[in-house]
């Protein structure tokens, strides 16, 4: 089986529970839910980009690739537009923790399950509500929370958290740096509401990929 992947790269994990550690990238190439809804989305998943590592490749070179990294994660666009199992079953067997970042548009499989599969959900218009549920923590992008129609109010993100759920808030930045306003509009967010976390996107404030 041949995986289109968009580009390949080595950093560090910048959002979420993982922040500030190294990752092998894999983004695959497509999105069920489009720059059409997600208007600031800051990631290229159109097309293959060879110059950034990208190509059709086989599970076996994607993890010949990933070693000697313990963390992969695979991201899009929307990852779970591929089918993954066999992919994911041979990072495990390699003893690779599989980081998955969904837009909770798509159903989850069993073999996505386990210790050693962590499943990011930045729930987007017609989420799904088990996926949500199902994931190892959430990313809710502001502005966002119900400011346009079918994105995720507050009421969800509390409904989610008070429902045991790691929650985030991440504000929305552009392609390369942060938006200071957006930011401070999340540490407000925290402040009245400090059972939720806050993601910053490490990498912009780091300036790498």
């Amino acid at each position: 089986m041949m995986y289109p992947v968009a580009e390949r790269f080595v950093s560090v994990q910048g959002e979420g529970q993982f922040a500030g550690t190294p990752m092998a990238f894999i983004r695959f190439v497509g999105c069920s839910v489009g720059k059409r809804v997600c208007h600031a989305c800051d990631t290229d998943f159109e097309q293959i980009l060879n110059f950034r590592g990208g190509g059709s490749y086989t599970v076996q070179q994607l993890l010949e690739w990933s070693r000697p990294l313990k963390h992969v994660c695979l991201t899009g666009g929307e990852p779970l537009d591929q089918d993954l199992q066999e992919l994911i079953h041979v990072l495990l067997e390699a003893d690779c923790t599989v980081h998955i970042e969904t837009s909770g548009t798509k159903l989850l499989w069993d073999y996505m399950e386990g210790p050693n599969v962590w499943i990011t959900c930045s729930p987007k218009p017609k989420w799904i509500e088990g996926v949500v549920m199902a994931a190892s923590e959430l990313k809710i992008i502001v502005p966002g929370l119900g400011h346009e129609a079918g994105w995720p109010s507050l009421d969800d993100a509390l409904r989610w958290c008070a429902a045991g759920k790691l929650t985030y808030v991440q504000p929305r930045n552009t392609k390369l740096d942060i938006d200071r306003q957006n930011l401070l509009y999340c540490q407000d967010i925290i402040r009245e509401h400090p059972q939720l976390r806050l993601s910053v996107q490490l990498h912009k404030i780091l300036h790498v990929q």
